[in-house]
């Protein structure tokens, strides 16, 4: 008999400090009605596109936050940078 496989998905910790802005995230910039973001995520898991370029102008034009320089593109470096930018 086989062992049963455990499946581990990766931490949320940093995610889930901004849960309202995540989901907003997810229905105006990656266009979803719904995504599992871990703290692994990055724009490059939600297109096909050879740039994050598309994404990272929708972030601008619906945030009016700069991510161009962030390398990763990690969303939780992206979420944590717009609601940096909201509370001020």
């Amino acid at each position: 008999m086989t062992e049963p496989k455990h499946l581990e998905f990766a931490s949320r910790k940093r995610v889930s400090a901004h849960p309202e802005l995540a989901e907003d995230f997810t229905r105006r910039v990656l266009n979803l009605d719904w995504a599992f973001i871990s703290d692994e995520s990055s724009l490059w898991d939600f297109h096909e596109a050879g740039t994050n370029g598309a994404l990272i102008a929708r972030i601008k034009e619906v945030y009016g936050v700069d991510v161009s320089d962030i390398e990763s593109a990690t969303l939780p470096e992206i979420l944590e940078r717009i609601a940096k930018k909201a509370v001020r």
